[in-house]
């Protein structure tokens, strides 16, 4: 497992492409910037972001425009943005820092001691304007108030140990309705063969949850499922959790980027606005639906549609399939029917534990990276809920990947 975190931490901060992003000598004319795109370079190696008025017209370049975020760890996944500033928790430092984007440069505006235990993997929610909860995958959490970067609250969450098993494993904290839900699985070292041929598991095939009293953080109510395992996933910023109808859904993640089990399928949890366990009525299994496949990544778009990322694995031979190549299918899933329907674009490319996916008003920003054997290209395309469609975007121009998107304000 730590081979593959080391691996994966590899890809995020791998780069792509022929350009040198360097200032840009000739600054555009000053728009309003919204949205940020994460853009990965090869030669030279290095990580590039780009602030721009829309995803959804035109096109962007990152030839000698972009700030280098090359040195940010771990990659993209280190970002969580609001009203325009962007925040990095840098755990091999212990420092956690804010950030404004100025003249094509990230510039530091405060840097505070951050001390998480066991945060080399972790995720946030933002819990209102000002507050934002930052919580390791072991489960230990703060909560700063990112106004004067003070912390206001610290703890671990009050999930039980198992004898022999590594864990819990955090997957996701979702505050809703004055409780905070929790998701989290629990790993076996022994890695216990698996059905299916050749593999090996290592998540244990339960999903479990607890349901705290927020902000006390206490009266937790817990409950279990074996359908499947990983509730959510420990990649910052990767769709986890949404709420349609008022009830919470939860995708589950048994990927061996994640957590790997795969006996399990890929799907999604409900939580009834009102109870506090996992719904023993409700389970969609997304793989079922798509020969088997794991799907990682996505957004709710409203409307009871969801975007989700499938990885067909019967093109995804080696390990370096899964980011660079072309073995990727974006499905929309029809919450009130359990229906999917295969999105009508070409195979993509893609790192599929990036950030690049973001859900905001009502439409689901998404990169399709066709680029093979020097043809292709790269555009963000949007699926729009309550449309039902989908329209392709803004063109961006060189870079081999984007690996990040963001709405900044």
């Amino acid at each position: 497992m730590l081979a593959l975190a080391a691996l994966v931490t590899g890809f995020s901060l791998q780069s792509c492409s022929k350009s040198n992003p360097t200032d840009n000598p000739d600054p555009e004319p000053e728009t309003e910037k919204i949205f940020a795109v994460g853009g990965l370079v090869l030669d030279p190696d290095g990580s590039y972001l780009f602030q721009h008025s829309t995803l959804s017209e035109g096109e962007i370049s990152f030839l000698g425009k972009g700030a280098n975020v090359t040195t940010q760890d771990p990659g993209f996944l280190a970002f969580m943005t609001k009203d325009g500033f962007y925040y990095s928790y840098k755990s091999g430092e212990n420092t956690l820092s804010k950030y404004s984007y100025v003249n094509q440069k990230l510039q530091l505006v405060k840097v505070i001691p951050f001390v998480l235990a066991d945060a080399n993997r972790y995720n946030h929610q933002w819990i209102d304007q000002n507050n934002l909860l930052i919580y390791g995958y072991k489960g230990a959490y703060k909560i700063v108030n990112v106004e004067n970067m003070t912390v206001v609250k610290e703890g671990k969450f009050d999930i039980p140990t198992k004898a022999g098993l590594t864990g819990p494993l955090i997957g996701f904290a979702e505050l809703k309705d004055n409780k905070l839900h929790v998701g989290y699985w629990y790993g076996d070292e022994k890695y216990p063969d698996a059905i299916a041929k050749g593999k090996t598991n290592y998540a244990t095939g339960t999903a479990y949850f607890a349901v705290f009293d927020y902000p006390a953080m206490n009266n937790p109510v817990y409950s279990e499922d074996n359908r499947s395992t990983s509730p959510g996933n420990d990649r910052n910023g990767v769709l986890k959790t949404f709420t349609y109808n008022d009830d919470l859904y939860i995708m589950t993640s048994p990927f061996e980027m994640i957590s790997q089990n795969w006996d399990k399928p890929h799907g999604i949890y409900r939580i009834k606005k009102g109870t506090s366990v996992v719904d023993p009525t409700y389970f969609l299994n997304i793989s079922e639906k798509l020969n088997g496949d794991p799907v990682l990544g996505g957004g709710y778009a409203g409307n009871g549609k969801l975007l989700v990322r499938r990885i067909r694995m019967d093109l995804a031979l080696t390990w370096q399939s899964y980011g660079f190549g072309n073995v990727q299918e974006f499905h929309v899933v029809d919450m009130a029917t359990g229906s999917l329907t295969k999105l009508d674009l070409p195979l993509v490319k893609g790192q599929p534990t990036a950030p690049n996916i973001l859900a905001n008003g009502g439409k689901v920003y998404f990169p399709v990276n066709t680029k093979k054997d020097n043809t292709g290209d790269i555009h963000i395309y949007s699926y729009d809920g309550a449309a039902g469609k989908m329209v392709k975007g803004i063109k961006v121009n060189d870079l081999d990947a984007v690996n990040g998107l963001f709405k900044v304000k």
